[in-house]
């Protein structure tokens, strides 16, 4: 949390500003749950990263699950659970600012509230950075947050480009591919076998 405040910051001196940034690994223990009828005065960005979660949009449920995205903008009604039978795994990330809406826009992140955008071992990175950065609050280190938000921004309007040419399924199996290729570089590799797998 910025500052080491829980409270809802909106803030609209700056273009952008994250406010805190979070991970949820529910194995076992109750239901996480969150119910704002009236929403934040902030915006967050969700994302699926294992699991399912269930979430309620104008009382229709939803179960999202791995790859999946939700961007809830100011005083949208959120409800969603986190069951531990759902093995869910979601980072999250609260933020504010003056030009959210024109930055969103720029980098082509859909109007929806839900949207699939990939399963690249480069969101979780990046959401943990932002989570160290807001632990050790290191020079500069609010600007390295935007940086870091930017950058998941960026990967999802790019990802829902690509996507749109070759196809998500494409995508996701280009994403596996070099991810098993670069954590298994020192093995020797049949393209062959691994093609049929």
């Amino acid at each position: 949390y910025l500052n080491n405040s829980i409270s809802v910051i909106k803030d609209t001196s700056k273009p952008l500003l994250v406010t805190s940034c979070g991970y949820y690994r529910v194995d076992s223990g109750p239901v996480i749950k969150t119910n704002r009828p009236k929403g934040r005065r902030d915006y967050q960005l969700i994302y699926i990263a294992e699991g399912k979660a269930h979430f309620f949009f104008n009382k229709t449920k939803r179960i999202l699950t791995k790859g999946e995205t939700v961007l809830f903008r100011p005083y949208e009604q959120q409800s969603y659970f986190y069951y531990p039978e759902d093995k869910c795994e979601a980072y999250w990330v609260h933020f504010t600012g003056g030009e959210v809406e024109e930055i969103l826009n720029g980098y082509t992140l859909p109007s929806a509230q839900i949207f699939y955008s990939g399963t690249s071992p480069d969101y979780p990175w990046l959401f943990n950075q932002m989570i160290r950065e807001l632990q050790l609050c290191r020079t500069n280190y609010e600007e390295v947050l935007t940086l870091l938000l930017k950058h998941i921004f960026l990967l999802i309007g790019r990802y829902l480009k690509e996507k749109s040419d070759l196809g998500a399924r494409s995508l996701d199996e280009i994403e596996r591919s070099i991810r098993y290729f670069n954590e298994h570089y020192k093995e020797e590799i049949n393209v062959e076998e691994y093609a049929k797998s």
